[in-house]
């Protein structure tokens, strides 16, 4: 049987016709810069994740870079953040000219608050904390290390838009956090796409102006060089956020298919491989389904013959990366252990049950015959 890792087509052609007739009306009103859809795109995810403000950015890499130059974090500034993660978290922070800090992980492949305390210096200004395929960080003992040493948190949520913890969403449990809507998101669009948020009205006129080449807008259009601080274009076009205003009528019904997947896995393979943990009260976000087994490489070649796509995250560990390797290094024993254990299993809402079930079942029979 096959299953894909993902599949990206456009197959439910109600909702392709859905997307169509988005496009078609930005096509005909014609503000394809900063068109209504922008504004209602932004007042709609504000009002999702239990925030005052959002706007939209170009990609995720935009907002969270946005996020971090919007706090003033710059040179002589450390941040302290994850080696297990997608790369651009900590090209971000080195893009600002702050110097990224790793702290090593838990099992459940998220930032460790105890590793987090062994970082800390004089420099140190924010912590980034990246929820790993939409499982939430320890955001509860995170935001008393940030209040104890006055730092900020920065919350990269690209994996992490349908997450929760008890009745906050992912997101809102930050000065300021960082989404992406890029095609692979279980919020997308067809292209690249995020968004910032904040309750700080001050963070919110400067991740306006970051948007916009660090310029303020003259309402008469004579002044358009009106620049207050060094930045680059970094707005969400109004076609991106029109499909996202359709996506987000989906979200639900995405998320709930992907959770439904993700319980058969947990139910036919929670006694034979780990996987992340729920906190209490927690709903996963459900982007990525990792498991963690000492076969990790034997197993995702034998599902690779039968028609089954996985994937390996992060390697190398984003502190291993050529940019990084002078920085001091750390011995991030869990990071390096997860790095050769962990595999991420197709989770989409295109998979059957049937799928689901047939990947369970392979490995299954595999751990338990080799």
């Amino acid at each position: 049987m096959k299953v894909p890792y993902l599949d990206l087509r456009v197959s439910d052609e109600n909702h392709k016709a859905a997307i169509l007739k988005r496009l078609d009306k930005v096509l005909s009103h014609g503000r394809i810069v900063e068109g209504p859809e922008v504004d209602e795109f932004e007042r709609r995810m504000a009002r999702r994740i239990g925030v005052k403000y959002a706007v939209g950015m170009s990609s995720g890499s935009s907002a969270l870079y946005s996020a971090l130059k919007s706090l003033g974090i710059g040179p002589g500034d450390e941040v302290i953040t994850t080696p297990f993660t997608w790369i651009i978290t900590v090209n971000a922070i080195a893009e600002t000219g702050a110097r990224p800090v790793f702290a090593d992980v838990g099992i459940d492949c998220n930032i460790n608050p105890e590793a987090i305390k062994q970082k800390l210096s004089k420099k140190t200004k924010a912590i980034v904390p990246m929820h790993v395929g939409g499982h939430l960080c320890d955001m509860s003992s995170l935001s008393e290390i940030a209040k104890t040493y006055g730092l900020h948190i920065v919350e990269d949520a690209a994996q992490a838009i349908c997450g929760r913890l008890a009745s906050r969403s992912a997101g809102s449990f930050s000065t300021v956090a960082a989404f992406s809507m890029n095609p692979m998101k279980v919020l997308h669009g067809y292209g690249e796409a995020g968004v910032v948020t904040t309750n700080n009205k001050k963070i919110y006129q400067r991740l306006k102006k970051l948007r916009h080449a660090g310029t303020r807008r003259d309402p008469l259009g004579r002044h358009i060089n009106q620049c207050d601080f060094i930045s680059l274009n970094h707005k969400i076009d109004t076609v991106q956020a029109a499909f996202l205003l359709e996506n987000l009528k989906r979200l639900e019904g995405v998320w709930r298919k992907r959770e439904q997947l993700a319980k058969v896995y947990d139910t036919r393979l929670g006694d034979i491989v780990r996987f992340q943990e729920l906190h209490p009260q927690e709903r996963h976000g459900r982007y990525l389904y990792l498991i963690q087994t000492r076969k990790r490489d034997p197993l995702r070649k034998y599902l690779t013959t039968i028609g089954v796509e996985t994937k390996v995250v992060y390697s190398p560990l984003a502190s291993d990366a050529r940019p990084y390797k002078g920085l001091p290094k750390s011995s991030l024993p869990v990071s390096r252990q997860l790095l050769v254990e962990t595999l991420s299993l197709p989770l989409h809402e295109k998979m059957s049950v049937c799928q689901a079930e047939f990947v369970a079942d392979e490995i299954r029979g595999y751990l338990e015959n080799t």
